[in-house]
């Protein structure tokens, strides 16, 4: 993501080919994540330079990632979930009580100040 645009979507082994692709010269032995901040990094306040940088990656993202996205959720299909079998596994608020109680008590023992 660069200023809260999706910028590449897919598995983390494509991101290297994916800026590759798309005219980023990624060094050879960097760890890719620093390299991929230092490219979608923006100034703010922006300048005209940051504004020229989303634009080329939303429309890199839209002509060659957005169809897929697409493709892929038309190919998903959820079912409706039946709310009365869920409501009917409800735990009881004593049950609620005793869960939070418990865990309260597991994060005094883990962190006792």
């Amino acid at each position: 993501m660069s200023d809260g645009y999706c910028v590449f979507q897919g598995d983390a082994k494509q991101s290297a080919r994916y800026f590759r692709d798309i005219g980023f010269k990624l060094p050879e032995f960097s760890n890719p994540a620093d390299t991929y901040m230092r490219i979608l990094a923006v100034n703010y306040p922006k300048t005209e330079k940051d504004e020229r940088k989303l634009v080329f990656f939303n429309s890199q993202y839209d002509k060659r990632i957005r169809q897929n996205i697409q493709t892929e959720q038309m190919q998903v299909t959820l079912e409706k979930p039946d709310l009365e079998t869920m409501a009917s596994q409800n735990a009881t608020v004593m049950e609620e009580f005793k869960n939070l109680r418990w865990r309260a008590n597991l994060a005094i023992k883990r962190d006792p100040m």
